[in-house]
């Protein structure tokens, strides 16, 4: 029931160039009924909205669209101030750029994705959003663990997923999934996580999340890979559920080198 309502438009503020306070005002003085996210102290939640290509603060940088549960992951993760970080599966580039504001703009992060076409999507996000730090890199996620083996400070893998965490923002996915489609997703996305994990520093974290809400592509690969990894530790868990939190579907595991 709750995938059939229309669901809110969501709105991460940039610190880099404003803050909450004033993005509240300006969509108050365009008669936009707006309030506060709870969960992301950058969130706004707009419950009525015009044409997103006529909205300025989207155009200019000052803020960027993304659901309340996806900033969790970022703040979740806790990148600091001249970190490096990986973002595992970067495109469009929501938590790379989110990331990039936690920090400052200082630091770097090495956002990976394995489509060109996406690589430049990340590099337009960053251009408007006014970050610097962003290195995007076109590979197979599944080849990092190699190419940067424990350099990172902190890693994000928000691995590709059944979706069905947001159905109520893409009402197509009812459609174009099957479950033979679903069946090969936990080995994929437990392969990117030994691989972002070979790239993590000793003493480092990695988070691990989906948009989806199945078990089995949770959980379930993150117990897998702890019960081949005993050099990591579950720090700790949080799902978001449509039905509950009125935000999308999402998990988030963290995890950490030992």
């Amino acid at each position: 029931a709750a995938d059939n309502v229309e669901p809110p438009l969501c709105l991460r503020v940039n610190f880099l160039k404003t803050s909450r306070e004033k993005i509240l005002t300006e969509l108050k003085n365009l008669d936009l009924e707006v309030e506060e996210s709870k969960i992301a102290p950058e969130g706004i939640i707009c419950k009525s909205h015009g044409a997103l290509d006529k909205l300025k603060i989207l155009k200019v940088g000052l803020c960027q669209v993304q659901d309340e549960s996806s900033m969790f992951a970022a703040h979740f993760l806790s990148p600091q101030a001249e970190d490096v970080v990986i973002d595992c599966c970067a495109a469009p580039g929501g938590k790379s750029t989110h990331m990039a504001e936690i920090m400052q703009n200082r630091g770097k992060i090495i956002a990976v994705d394995i489509h060109a076409h996406k690589i430049e999507h990340i590099k337009q996000n960053a251009k408007r959003l006014g970050i610097k730090i962003i290195e995007p890199v076109l590979m197979d996620a599944r080849k990092i663990g190699e190419k940067y083996f424990e350099i990172a400070d902190k890693v994000l893998i928000d691995a590709p997923c059944s979706g069905l965490g947001v159905i109520r923002r893409k009402a197509d996915l009812r459609l174009k999934k099957n479950p033979a489609d679903l069946e090969k997703l936990p080995e994929l996305q437990l392969e990117i996580l030994e691989s972002g994990a070979k790239a993590l520093k000793v003493g480092g974290v990695l988070v691990y999340s989906t948009c989806t809400i199945l078990k089995r592509e949770n959980e379930d690969v993150v117990n897998k890979f702890l019960s081949a990894n005993k050099n990591f530790e579950l720090l700790e868990t949080k799902n978001f559920l449509p039905h509950v939190d009125n935000t999308d579907g999402f998990f988030c595991a963290k995890l950490k080198k030992i």
